[in-house]
């Protein structure tokens, strides 16, 4: 029974990251809207929430290590819970800004320590199956987050879509305070601040799990930012179209983190990572050849956030093992490679499609999707822990 309410409470975190992070598009204009403002600013909301997002995530690691991930969940949940309630309240667009930044600290304190938790409190062979099921919370998140959204501005104004969100997130924070086990670190020495980031970078298998991330962020995030660019100017499809078809390869995203978990617990999970993203390799290669069909387009998106998906998660999973010891560092520093891999390969990506085609984007992708596997295979070693390579 605690096991299940600790999966709950995990999932229910990063369900509110996840709606979080795409509640905000569909209220981009009745924001800017509301403070008589340009609609393009209204892109300031998410890189104020980014920028401290990575800044916050890695400094926060160590601290993780010492005090324990849940002090560091229940601190996070709260920030994200006030932050959450100051953009509903800011009465003008910077004290906007400076809200949703706050709330990026929130996220960078509790999500690398969601991964971190898993891996202190669940035994490998099991943490596949539960990663899928906490992971698919975000996909999920992206699946409700839009109409969650607009049907609550519509309903009611903008602002009660962060209340709801502040509330929930309040909740949270005092359930996990209130029935979580404090799990003790395995580092309970008395290292100082910087020598945690010395002693995780000294492991190789631990650095070249960074890269990994960083390139399956890019090829499986990076291009997303466009598909919906894509789908509107190969199909004309309108807004509520391409929307259905968001929610269609949201619906693969899950499907793929959930088959993702239960091969990786029955497998390995190294195999797991390796097969998924050479899926995603074809996936993204086929996908501008689909563009004159769209539903050989649809079947090879839903493959592609599948197969992204599945690897992203399982990756996590085993990172967990990589690092013992410091394992709050580890999934912190992680977090910030998959948000740098994520910018980056949106970034590359407009470049290309501005400057080439779709098709040379797709290729790179899917050449960075190729990357991450080379390296998993040759690099890594499952398994293998801080403490013990240290």
């Amino acid at each position: 029974m605690k096991k299940r309410l600790i999966i709950t409470l995990l999932f229910s975190i990063f369900f509110l990251l996840g709606c979080d992070t795409f509640i905000v598009s569909p209220l981009v204009p009745l924001i800017a809207s509301s403070f008589n403002i340009a609609a393009s600013s209204g892109g300031y909301l998410v890189t104020a929430y980014s920028i401290l997002y990575v800044i916050f995530s890695p400094l926060l690691g160590p601290i993780s290590d010492k005090v324990g991930r849940k002090k560091m969940m229940v601190i996070g949940t709260f920030i994200f819970s006030i932050a959450s309630l100051a953009t509903g309240i800011a009465p003008n667009y910077i004290l906007t800004i400076i809200a949703r930044a706050f709330t990026g600290v929130g996220a960078a304190c509790a999500a690398p320590n969601v991964w971190a938790y898993i891996g202190d409190y669940f035994d490998y062979k099991e943490r596949g199956r539960v990663t899928a099921i906490i992971a698919s919370a975000l996909s999920l998140g992206m699946i409700l987050g839009v109409p969650i959204g607009s049907f609550l501005a519509q309903l009611m104004h903008w602002e009660t879509c962060f209340y709801v969100l502040a509330v929930v997130s309040f909740l949270v924070s005092i359930s996990i305070y209130a029935y979580f086990p404090d799990k003790k670190t395995t580092d309970s020495s008395n290292t100082n601040y910087l020598h945690q980031f010395i002693k995780v970078f000294k492991v190789k298998s631990v650095v070249f799990s960074f890269l990994v991330t960083l390139f399956i962020a890019v090829a499986n995030l990076g291009l997303y930012t466009f598909l919906g660019f894509w789908l509107d100017k190969q199909f004309n499809l309108k807004v509520s179209d391409v929307g259905l078809f968001l929610i269609f390869a949201g619906f693969g995203n899950v499907c793929g983190v959930q088959l993702g978990g239960i091969l990786s617990d029955k497998f390995s999970k190294k195999k797991t990572i390796i097969a998924s993203s050479l899926l995603l390799v074809t996936a993204l290669i086929l996908l501008p050849i689909f563009g004159n069909n769209i539903f050989l387009a649809a079947i090879d998106v839903f493959l592609w956030l599948g197969s992204g998906g599945a690897a992203f998660s399982v990756m996590q999973v085993l990172i967990t093992q990589l690092s013992s010891a410091q394992r709050g560092t580890v999934m912190a520093v992680n977090n910030s490679f998959m948000w740098l891999g994520t910018a980056s390969g949106s970034a590359i990506v407009s470049f290309l499609i501005a400057h080439f085609n779709f098709a040379a984007a797709t290729s790179v992708c899917a050449l960075s999707a190729l990357i991450a596997s080379v390296i998993l295979a040759v690099f890594i070693h499952e398994c293998i822990s801080i403490k013990e390579s240290v």
